[in-house]
C-alpha cells in the first residue's frame, strides 16, 4: 500500500507486542507495587492525592495490597480513637447543666448565672460525633476477631461510599458559620479519616480476590433484635451483590 512504512506482515506482529506491553503496565507485571495508584479508585481522587503524602512510610510505601490494607487499618483506627476523643471532650465541657437538679442539692447556687451559661452542643459537633462512632463500629465489626473483620469492613464500606446515601453533614456542610473553633477542627479530622477510609475501600477488592475471602454481611431484624449473617461474593467478584432481606 503506498506510504506503509512496515510491510503488513510486520505491522501485524507489532500490534499484539503493543497490546502485551500496554496489559504488563496496567497488571503491574513490571515488579512494581504503587500504592498511591489506588487514589484513583476512590470516589474523591483529589482528596485522597492530598492526604497520601501525609500517610506514615509503613503504609505509603506498602510492597503489596495486604500490607496497605493492614497499614490503613491500624492508622485509621489511631485517627477514629484522636477525633472520638476530641468529640467527646467537646461534649462534655459544652453540655450544659440541668438548672432544676443543681439547685435541688445546692439551694445557695438557685438563680446563679453560672449554672446556665453553657452553650448546648452545636449541630456540626453532633453530628460529627454520631458518624465518628458509626465508622468506629464499621473498624471493630462488633469486637469480632480481626481476622474476620476485613470482608465486613468491605461490606460496609461499599455501601458507605457506593450506596447512594448523602454525605454525613461532617462531611458535605460542616464546618458552617455556627461552628466553634473546635468543631472545625473536628470537622477537618473527620474529613481526613473519611478519606483514609476511600483509599480502604480501593484497596479491600484486591486483597480479598488475593485471599479468596468471601464478603460477610450481617444484618439485624429491627423487630425482634435477632442478627443473621449473610454471605455474599464480594463486589470484585460479582458486578453487583443483592443482599437477602
Amino acid at each position: 500500500m503506498a506510504g506503509s512504512t512496515y510491510p503488513a506482515s510486520h505491522r501485524s506482529l507489532l500490534l499484539p507486542l503493543r497490546l502485551l506491553l500496554l496489559a504488563a503496565a496496567v497488571s503491574g507485571a513490571t515488579g512494581s507495587y504503587e500504592p498511591k495508584a489506588f487514589c484513583f479508585k476512590t470516589t474523591d481522587v483529589a482528596s485522597c492525592l492530598r492526604v497520601f503524602p501525609t500517610l506514615p512510610d509503613d503504609v505509603a510505601k506498602s510492597q503489596d495490597n495486604e500490607q496497605l490494607y493492614t497499614g490503613l487499618y491500624d492508622y485509621s483506627g489511631d485517627k477514629i480513637y484522636e477525633a472520638t476523643s476530641l468529640a467527646e471532650s467537646m461534649i462534655a465541657t459544652t453540655t450544659a447543666a440541668d438548672p432544676v437538679i443543681i439547685a435541688t442539692f445546692f439551694p445557695q447556687w438557685k438563680g446563679d448565672e453560672a449554672i446556665t451559661t453553657k452553650t448546648p452542643p452545636g449541630k456540626c459537633l453532633l453530628s460529627c460525633n454520631k458518624t465518628i462512632g458509626d465508622i468506629d463500629a464499621i473498624q471493630t465489626c462488633g469486637h469480632t476477631y480481626m481476622e474476620d473483620r476485613p470482608p465486613m469492613i468491605h461490606q460496609n464500606l461499599t455501601v458507605l461510599f457506593h450506596g447512594g446515601h448523602p454525605l454525613p453533614f461532617c462531611k458535605s456542610g460542616c464546618p458552617d458559620r455556627s461552628s466553634s473553633e473546635g468543631e472545625a477542627i473536628l470537622a477537618t479530622k473527620f474529613k481526613y479519616i473519611w478519606s483514609l477510609l476511600d483509599l480502604m475501600e480501593a484497596v479491600l477488592p484486591e486483597y480479598l480476590s488475593e485471599t479468596g475471602t468471601r464478603t460477610e454481611m450481617t444484618t439485624t431484624n429491627m423487630s425482634s433484635g435477632a442478627k443473621h449473617k449473610t454471605t455474599i461474593p464480594s463486589p470484585d467478584i460479582t458486578a453487583a451483590a443483592t443482599t437477602a432481606p
